[in-house]
């Protein structure tokens, strides 16, 4: 077996990573994910996806509804405008009915909310 050089010595020290850097990347990591993690939470801190009004509303046949609506705020930014209502709704005749809104949007992908419109006999009926 041949002799080894200086510089192979050398250079198989530096190949040993020092213990010490294993520790910073240890603790770099550590400091970036719970700075990420807090740092989401801040941002996302007053985010929401919610009906406005009643969840649930009830009318005689022949009564119009007007939606309220729904609102959306996702990465503190409103994206209101985004969110894409659906509905069954016919108020001539009697039935439970709903309005569905969807927002295509990362945070919100895949969430649905209902809003519930009974339609029930108007007054006097029999």
């Amino acid at each position: 077996m041949a002799k080894k050089s200086k510089v192979e010595k050398a250079v198989e020290k530096q190949k040993k990573a020092h213990p010490v850097a294993f520790l910073l990347i240890v603790i770099f990591l550590v400091v970036g994910a719970v700075g990420g993690y807090f740092t989401t939470k801040y941002i996302t801190r007053n985010d929401k996806f919610e009906i406005v009004g009643e969840q649930t509303i009830t009318l005689n046949v022949g009564e119009v509804y007007e939606d309220e609506g729904a609102v959306a705020i996702s990465f503190g930014k409103d994206i209101s405008a985004d969110i894409k209502t659906e509905n069954n709704i016919d108020n001539t005749t009697e039935g439970r009915y709903y309005i569905k809104y969807t927002v295509d949007n990362f945070r919100y992908n895949g969430v649905v909310k209902y809003r519930y419109i009974i339609v029930v006999g108007g007054e006097g009926d029999e």
